[in-house]
């Protein structure tokens, strides 16, 4: 039996050398993202709201990101999912990095909503891995680390 869609990307553009990271208030903080992410955020905002011919995409009715920690300080996820969250009227639901994906697994199964996934990149394919999921040969093994665009 399928069980719900459930969509992973990437946090947004991070910042680097060139360019700061900044809150949504445009504050600066090296934890969030850089112009260029906020702008990729807000266009998965549209792409995540409206009704797409692209096949296996569908507007989430949960958004989970994870949460900075004092080990993990990164903002870009929940940053990423911001925009979504709010065009949408959802809630982000915030968590840390487990060790094992299997109780988070089993959370995303028993909702069976649709759901969008924002995680940090060096884990996605670990988190994937608890899915029976329908287009296999179209996940990285590895997350690309210049790839901000796959879902």
């Amino acid at each position: 039996m399928p069980g719900p869609t459930v969509m992973f990307i990437r946090h947004a553009e991070k910042p680097d050398k060139d360019h700061k990271g900044v809150t949504p208030d445009g504050e600066h903080d090296e934890h969030s993202l850089s112009v260029r992410g906020w702008t990729r955020a807000g266009a998965l905002a549209a792409l995540f709201s409206e009704h797409t011919s692209r096949s296996g995409l569908t507007i989430p009715a949960r958004i989970i990101a994870t949460a900075p920690s004092h080990s993990y300080k990164s903002k870009r996820e929940h940053d990423t999912a911001l925009p979504t969250a709010q065009r949408l009227d959802l809630p982000i639901e915030s968590t840390s990095i487990p060790d094992g994906y299997a109780e988070l697994v089993a959370d995303i199964r028993a909702a069976d909503q649709p759901t969008l996934v924002v995680w940090h990149h060096g884990s996605i394919p670990d988190f994937i891995a608890g899915f029976d999921v329908s287009n296999v040969d179209e996940i990285p093994r590895t997350w690309p680390e210049d790839r901000f665009d796959l879902v």
